[in-house]
């Protein structure tokens, strides 16, 4: 009995004990981010529009992590709006990356809020043209589910975007394709079967063409070489013609290319009376996973060998990097979403690193490679 009473008497203690504890609890209180959110990248003068282009993505937004002291998912908001004042927005998307695409078809449904269109007949109250607006963009932060009374959030400063909708040529205006031949025009030649394509959009023409110092001429009609616009033809309608071209002064009074032999996006602009010029470059690769970190002193140069098609060998190690289409600028980034957007077929022995700027990971055993980037069979391939 006094063994039973010693046994009650010790359990009752040890309750006694334990409901004067209060339980041990792990409890992580979300502070705000007193620095804030910010976009990372620079935008374009205009976004140009139109539905040909829709499925295409208009800008990659890149922001900065939001720091809340609290071990959970940070989620970022993309909103927009016509109104200035943000009272009334759309949600553009969400992500949990600090990096979100918008479509030119996301920003078209602005422009329809903005009352927008492509008819070169309308005009707005004013008798301007119907076709311009701005568009006003900014990113929420906030950890877990972003409700309840204790939510915290930042905002990012309110940025705008100027977007143009392309007007469509006006009823027999026309807008047709012109071509070029000659042997100045490497891929082309003087030979029908291979003319180098100068689609039109508002009467400015442009092609990137592959140019060695020889000539060529414009035509205006596949396969009719009746149709030839010479060197004197521009000069004789007004036009500023780059200093990289001349008169040949041959029977044909052709063009004739004087410049350094290279790759080069021609552009003819009917609208202003200009044929110009502009080198079409190559790419560069920074980061760990190349020879020369991340460090601009140095980086891989990936040269375009034919049209869009860029090609560079070196010693890939087990680290990140980016692609980046003009050197010294950080802002000229392509990560790996950027190409899965745009609809490549990536090489195995890349992977998107899930780092904050979602860069190239090589996965591969390191060593040296050939890497190549094809911007018309939408590849990257590696040897």
């Amino acid at each position: 009995m006094k063994k039973l009473l010693i046994i009650l008497l010790s359990i009752g203690t040890l309750c006694a004990f334990e409901s004067c504890e209060e339980p041990n609890v792990l409890e992580f209180v979300a502070a705000p981010d007193t620095d804030g959110v910010a976009f990372m990248n620079s935008f374009s003068d205009v976004y140009l529009l139109s539905q040909e282009t829709a499925d295409n993505i208009a800008e990659r937004f890149v922001w900065d992590s939001a720091e809340f002291d609290v071990p959970t998912n940070v989620t970022y908001e993309l909103q927009g709006s016509i109104d200035p004042a943000f009272e009334n927005f759309d949600l553009v998307g969400s992500t949990n990356a600090t990096n979100l695409a918008i479509t030119v078809d996301q920003l078209l449904d602005f422009a329809g809020q903005l009352g927008l269109d492509d008819d070169p007949n309308t005009t707005d109250s004013l008798g301007n043209m119907n076709n311009t607006g701005i568009v006003y963009l900014r990113l929420r932060a906030y950890p877990g589910s972003g409700t309840g009374a204790n939510s915290l959030e930042a905002l990012s400063d309110i940025i705008s975007i100027n977007i143009e909708v392309i007007e469509r040529m006006a009823t027999g205006a026309g807008c047709d394709p012109i071509f070029v031949l000659g042997a100045a025009a490497v891929d082309a030649g003087w030979d029908w079967n291979t003319p180098i394509v100068f689609n039109c959009e508002n009467n400015v023409y442009s092609s990137k063409v592959k140019l060695t110092n020889e000539t060529f001429r414009f035509f205006t009609t596949e396969g009719d070489w009746a149709s030839g616009l010479n060197y004197p033809h521009f000069v004789g309608e007004g036009y500023s013609i780059d200093a990289n071209f001349e008169d040949a002064a041959d029977g044909d009074n052709n063009f004739r290319f004087t410049g350094t032999p290279g790759i080069y996006l021609l552009t003819v602009d009917d609208n202003a009376k200009t044929i110009t010029l502009e080198e079409s470059g190559s790419l560069y690769l920074v980061g760990a996973a190349t020879p020369g970190g991340w460090d601009w002193g140095s980086p891989t140069e990936a040269i375009q060998i034919e049209v869009d098609l860029w090609e560079a060998t070196l010693t890939f190690s087990n680290e990140a990097f980016r692609f980046f289409t003009v050197r010294d600028d950080w802002g000229s980034g392509q990560n790996f979403p950027f190409y899965v957007d745009a609809g490549y077929s990536i090489d195995s022995n890349f992977e998107d690193a899930q780092d904050g700027d979602n860069n190239f990971q090589f996965i591969g055993s390191p060593g040296s490679y050939t890497v190549t980037v094809n911007a018309k069979d939408l590849t990257i391939t590696l040897q």
